[in-house]
């Protein structure tokens, strides 16, 4: 049997990244967008994670191609000395927010960024990431996470406009929803006395952050104030459903849109989930798992996805080992209820 490769690098696909590429950011990497981080160097960061297969720790080396970086700046040529002050920054410490106001903690993404020019003044770069930043890059599932193609973000040209979009998807679950506009100030990080005044706010930011996401992303919304009196205090978002591609055979996370769910049952969600991996069980048995499975799947109010969404992709992954035994399980329940109670 071949030997498992260690860190063999993954390589890139070119100049134009692939629409099917999907980014899988962990939770407390959302919190970067209140970083300094330029729009360029969040790009890299995203098209890293896109590249890596969360599954394989193993492989934590990427190597973007001739001509990729270019379009993530929006150059036709990067000059040496511009290259050299981004990958610095992308090797900087940076704040990790885990909902923990009494701790800082600061850790650097990558350990090594290498970059070579070819004849005609095209560089290839080459990422690591540190062994610290592996915990929020690779089996997130306890983290929680957000998943999103890479293309629609690529050619965002506004910072605003790529927060904005994190946020929308990061609350997509709730389909509509208000957030008090003095929130949403501080979260853009507007804090000029000009924005105090929410039609300026609205001019320069809601709205061209809408166009801009109309035009180069999947994520369509509407969004309209709430008066208290003569004043806006609140922001209205409402998400129009997208019904996104999910592949069965990939470990990728489930969303409400992707099941036909009814609320007839409780435990309707589970059904669904366990019929894509070949699996019946009874409510009473499911009922048992959810509730050994709550033990080891961390609740976060905030999440990128509903908490039941993260228990039921905690079961398929029991359910998955469970099929993945050499001699087939007699009994299912019994052995995924001992996987639950032994967090295999």
């Amino acid at each position: 049997m071949a030997k498992k490769k260690i860190n063999e690098p993954i390589v890139g696909f070119g100049k134009q990244p692939d629409t099917q590429l999907t980014v899988q950011k962990s939770i407390p990497l959302l919190s970067l967008w209140q970083s300094d981080m330029s729009l360029v160097e969040l790009k890299i960061l995203d098209t890293y994670l896109s590249r890596i297969n969360s599954h394989e720790p193993e492989k934590r080396t990427v190597i973007f191609t001739k001509g990729e970086l270019e379009q993530l700046l929006g150059v036709k040529k990067i000059n040496k000395p511009q290259l050299a002050a981004r990958l610095k920054s992308l090797g900087r410490f940076i704040d990790i927010e885990d909902g923990n106001t009494k701790k800082i903690h600061q850790i650097a993404l990558f350990e090594e960024t290498y970059g070579e020019m070819d004849e005609n003044g095209i560089w290839t770069v080459k990422l690591t990431c540190t062994s610290k930043a592996m915990k929020y890059i690779f089996n997130v599932e306890k983290l929680g996470y957000l998943r999103y193609k890479l293309h629609s973000i690529v050619s965002l040209k506004s910072r605003y406009a790529y927060v904005l979009f994190l946020y929308l998807e990061h609350n997509r679950f709730r389909k509509s929803w208000e957030v008090d506009v003095d929130v949403l100030r501080k979260f853009f990080n507007c804090t000029e006395e000009l924005y105090d005044e929410f039609k300026y706010f609205n001019q320069r930011i809601l709205r061209r952050c809408q166009k801009e996401l109309e035009e180069k992303t999947d994520c369509k919304f509407t969004y309209e104030p709430v008066k208290k009196g003569r004043k806006v205090v609140a922001v209205k978002f409402t998400l129009k459903t997208i019904k996104e591609t999910i592949s069965i055979e990939d470990e990728n996370q489930l969303s409400f849109d992707d099941l036909n769910v009814s609320s007839a049952s409780p435990f309707a969600l589970y059904h669904e989930v366990l019929e894509t991996v070949g699996v019946k069980l009874t409510d009473e048995q499911i009922a048992v798992l959810v509730d050994l499975s709550k033990l080891h799947v961390e609740y976060n109010p905030f999440g990128a996805v509903p908490y039941e969404i993260n228990v039921a992709e905690y079961i398929k992954l029991k359910c998955r080992l469970m099929k993945a035994q050499i001699k087939p399980v007699k009994n299912e329940f019994a052995w995924l209820k001992k996987a639950c109670e032994e967090d295999w």
